[in-house]
């Protein structure tokens, strides 16, 4: 009997001392679910702080400079000596005080004088970049490099000979700025490009 007793005594005590054990976890758990909740309540203030940092940032804005944009112009003309038509697409980039310009050509010739051997159509690819490029009220005049050969079609034409129709020259291009529209005033020819962007 003693031994039961012991038994009975130990497992009272075992009981009675596990139950503050659920007491205990539901304190953790409570407090655990306490702090979440002030951080939830927390962060909602906090974010409007960072975005209105973020504004002031943004606030100061640049004005727009009148020339920047990409402007396309295209122009085609008969070379009766060659008997050739040549057709020219310009695509002039500017932005923030640089300058690009690439030039697609096509030579097409006529049937008795090939290009190189029986080829009668030559594309080719100049691009150039802007040496100086000056903003005066809407007056544009932009310092070209010399242009560089990108790309020519087709390629069974070495490049040497493709080099050989003209390969453009560093030039100073004057533009006026009419709206939309964006004429070269020191061509012979008077490009005139028209705002794409």
């Amino acid at each position: 009997m003693k031994t039961t007793l012991k038994y009975l005594l130990f497992f009272f005590l075992l009981t009675v001392a596990a139950a503050p054990l659920p007491a205990q976890i539901e304190g953790i758990v409570k407090g655990i679910l306490d702090h979440a909740a002030n951080q939830s309540r927390q962060a909602p203030q906090q974010q409007p702080r960072r975005q209105q940092t973020t504004r002031q940032y943004n606030t100061p804005r640049q004005a727009k400079r009148p020339f920047d944009g990409t402007w396309l112009a295209t122009q085609s003309k008969v070379n009766p000596q060659g008997q050739q038509m040549i057709s020219r697409t310009f695509t002039l980039i500017v932005r923030d005080g640089k300058a690009t310009k690439t030039l697609d050509t096509t030579n097409a010739s006529s049937p008795d004088k090939p290009f190189y051997a029986s080829i009668y159509e030559l594309q080719r690819r100049w691009t150039y970049s802007s040496v100086d490029c000056i903003e005066q009220g809407t007056s544009l005049t932009i310092q070209w490099s010399p242009g560089q050969l990108a790309d020519w079609s087709p390629k069974t034409v070495p490049g040497p000979v493709v080099e050989g129709y003209g390969a453009p020259i560093a030039e100073t291009s004057v533009y006026k700025l009419k709206g939309d529209e964006l004429t070269r005033i020191n061509d012979p020819n008077g490009v005139v490009y028209h705002r794409a962007k």
